[in-house]
């Protein structure tokens, strides 16, 4: 401190508060400008608060709401305090959040879901480094949520991947995290549902089979895993797919009757759409007090469209064992197979054609004939003969060159007999 201005302040205060009082705040603040200005650059920090102080008190005691708007921004600017706050990148961006959610909560509470998911929206929490990973997840669910409920699944999609799937696997595993993962995999089923995508959905109810809370449930891991086998045989025929219909099958905790439904699609055999209804409609629409059903295939619009796919599926198996057999077939014979109408049949396999998964096929309907192998040229006809041949030609010489060897081995044994 270069000089006191302890008793220059004493005085002007007092002074400034007489004139204050008799209606002039503007002049009583104007007079301590200089007061105020000599402490600061005399580094009398004490009596530069004091004399500060003052001055916004003077205007809050006498509601000149505009001058101590241009007051508190005067001080600050002579003061470089917002330059100091951002220096030392004073922010209060977690804050913000937190108060921003208690808002949301209120305009959801009153109904206005769009405000409310708009105003949360705006909040770009996975950039917050000074927020909790754990809170940073909370918030993205939450955005989540509000995108699903108001139907834009595309943008929850979006959030969805900025969330990292390796927070809810770190040991230990506490209960909240568990609580959020499952949050998280019910909106992520949500969303794979409206997308008609089941092989993400099946590996999303795997994922909550494979949480430690529902593990210790007996009934809430018997109905993950029951959904997840259903989604698998919902999902059209690839690779993955078929990679999962394996692993299913090999789990311990597979009830018998998941079991056979997944040996059904895994035999190379033809699968009877009637008799299949007859042994597991009832039990996957309705279920039984033992055996409750999933409401996968429940009595919606959804769930009418979901049986039409388990359909679909099952045609779709019984073609790639027919195609296995067949070269040719007959419209008749094939919609018997299928156990389809023969016009249904026919859009059946069109579409299948198109799709790429029998790209071979060929229609000939004058004949009512579907050729199900591609036609070979004569070229490859021909290289299939020379090919043959080849081979045939390879195990002649081996047979011979056998039974040369042979003859040769009891030719020297009888010459040897012969000797002795």
């Amino acid at each position: 401190m270069e000089y006191d201005y302890t008793k220059d302040v004493d005085a002007a205060l007092p002074n400034a508060d007489i004139l204050a009082k008799t209606g002039n705040v503007a002049g009583a603040v104007e007079s301590l400008n200089t007061l105020e200005k000599q402490s600061r650059l005399g580094s009398d920090m004490k009596s530069n608060a004091r004399v500060v102080q003052h001055m916004v008190q003077m205007c809050f005691d006498g509601k000149q709401w505009d001058l101590l708007n241009e007051t508190i921004l005067a001080l600050s600017k002579k003061r470089l305090l917002i330059k100091v706050a951002i220096a030392r990148m004073i922010y209060v961006e977690v804050e913000r959040a937190r108060l921003t959610s208690y808002v949301v909560k209120k305009l959801e509470a009153q109904g206005k879901l769009e405000e409310a998911a708009t105003m949360l929206l705006e909040l770009q929490v996975e950039t917050y480094g000074s927020m909790e990973v754990k809170e940073r997840v909370e918030f993205l669910l939450e955005q989540m949520r509000l995108s699903v409920a108001r139907e834009d699944y595309v943008r929850a999609s979006i959030i969805a991947k900025k969330i990292s799937t390796k927070f809810f696997t770190k040991e230990p595993v506490e209960d909240q995290v568990q609580n959020l993962k499952l949050k998280f995999y019910e909106l992520m089923i949500t969303v794979g549902l409206h997308n008609n995508n089941y092989l993400d959905v099946c590996r999303h109810y795997r994922a909550i089979q494979e949480t430690p809370k529902i593990l210790g449930d007996l009934e809430k891991n018997k109905m993950a895993l029951k959904c997840a086998v259903i989604y698998v045989l919902l999902a059209p025929h690839g690779n993955e797919q078929w990679d999962l219909v394996h692993r299913l099958v090999q789990m311990r905790d597979l009830e018998s009757i998941l079991e056979n439904s997944l040996e059904l699609f895994i035999n190379q055999e033809i699968i009877s759409w009637t008799e299949l209804g007859k042994t597991y409609q009832a039990l996957l629409r309705v279920g039984t007090p033992a055996n409750p059903a999933t409401g996968i295939f429940d009595d919606s619009a959804n769930g009418n469209k979901r049986w039409e796919d388990l359909h679909v599926r099952v045609g779709e198996h019984n073609l790639r064992m027919v195609s296995k057999y067949y070269t040719q077939i007959t419209f008749d014979r094939l919609a018997e197979l299928l156990d389809f109408p023969v016009a249904e049949m026919e859009q059946f396999l069109c579409n299948l054609i198109v799709n790429g998964m029998i790209p071979n096929a060929k229609i000939d309907r004058p004949n009512r004939i579907v050729n199900l192998k591609a036609k070979k040229a004569h070229v490859d006809h021909l290289d299939q003969w020379a090919d043959n041949v080849r081979r045939l030609t390879d195990t002649l010489n081996k047979v011979s060159h056998l039974i040369l060897k042979e003859e040769m081995v009891h030719k020297n044994l009888e010459q040897v007999s012969a000797i002795h």
